[in-house]
């Protein structure tokens, strides 16, 4: 049967050398994000480390991106017009979630992340996006918060309709693919960068069920689970798509997922792809869910 293949990625943070922000626009949490990408975050996310990952992606042929949040580091709409142009220039048809970056502060949706809507769903969130049998599934997690806090939440009203997304897909039999921003495993996140309300998340998925969780936010490549109603549903991590670094779990990385129908089901094989900053590139062992 036809293979369908996902390559996740998040958290590109795109380097870029854009205008510093107006006096006003960073009159806020921006101010102190400003800070942290001059003295800091620049030299932690490439542009250079960046294109190698893209261009393999490119090289894979993959059916969809799935990219979890994270594309800018302020959330100005200069920043977001750069991440539409780069959205525009991508290898393969894409599915967005925002991250927390992406939403620093409240404001204008159109000018801001609104922009990226054409890479999303029908909102409001979660949205559903087809692949062939594969339901990628947006949630958003990205909401402003107070200084010093990168916290997700997802909120009763979201988690509704996750929950009835989750069992139309499923009667559907599709292979459901659930996008969030923050991790929803307790413990994957310290507490000022956790996701407030994961039990929240974490009932729908043992109520209604999933095939496969993705995440980005913490910027390390991990493989965790939650309970489903069948077993335990993969929950799959990754590390920034720009990062510098020679640790193989920080280091900037992908996921190659590969989806299969198998008798009555699917089976889901994943390989992760990395890039330390010494040049040389990597693959893990692949692991099989089914």
């Amino acid at each position: 049967m036809n293979t369908i293949t996902i390559a996740h990625l998040s958290d590109p943070h795109l380097p870029t050398e854009m205008s510093p922000p107006r006096l006003r626009e960073k009159l806020n949490k921006r101010l102190f994000s400003d800070l942290s990408w001059k003295r800091r975050r620049r030299f932690l996310h490439r542009p250079e480390i960046l294109a190698r990952v893209m261009a393999d992606i490119a090289s894979a042929g993959v059916d969809m991106i799935a990219l979890t949040g994270d594309l800018t580091n302020m959330g100005l709409p200069g920043e977001c017009r750069h991440a539409l142009r780069w959205l525009e220039q991508m290898p393969a048809p894409c599915t967005v979630i925002p991250g927390n970056h992406d939403t620093l502060v409240h404001d204008n949706w159109q000018q801001t992340i609104g922009l990226w809507q054409p890479w999303m769903g029908a909102l409001p969130f979660p949205f559903v996006r087809r692949v062939g049998p594969v339901a990628l599934i947006g949630v958003s997690s990205a909401v402003p918060t107070p200084l010093f806090r990168a916290t997700g939440r997802m909120g009763a009203r979201q988690t509704a309709r996750l929950a009835g997304i989750l069992h139309e897909t499923g009667r559907q039999g599709l292979c459901r693919i659930v996008m969030i921003h923050h991790p929803p495993v307790p413990g994957l996140a310290i507490a000022r960068k956790a996701l407030r309300d994961p039990q929240l998340f974490a009932q729908s998925i043992a109520r209604e069920g999933a095939e496969m969780v993705l995440h980005g936010h913490i910027h390390t490549s991990t493989l965790s689970s939650l309970p489903g109603p069948a077993g335990a549903v993969p929950v799959l991590g990754v590390a920034s798509a720009s990062a510098r670094s020679d640790d193989p779990l920080r280091a900037a990385a992908w996921n190659r997922i590969a989806i299969t129908p198998r008798d009555g089901g699917y089976a889901l094989g994943v390989t992760r792809r990395f890039f330390p900053a010494d040049g040389a590139a990597g693959t893990t062992q692949e692991t099989i869910f089914e």
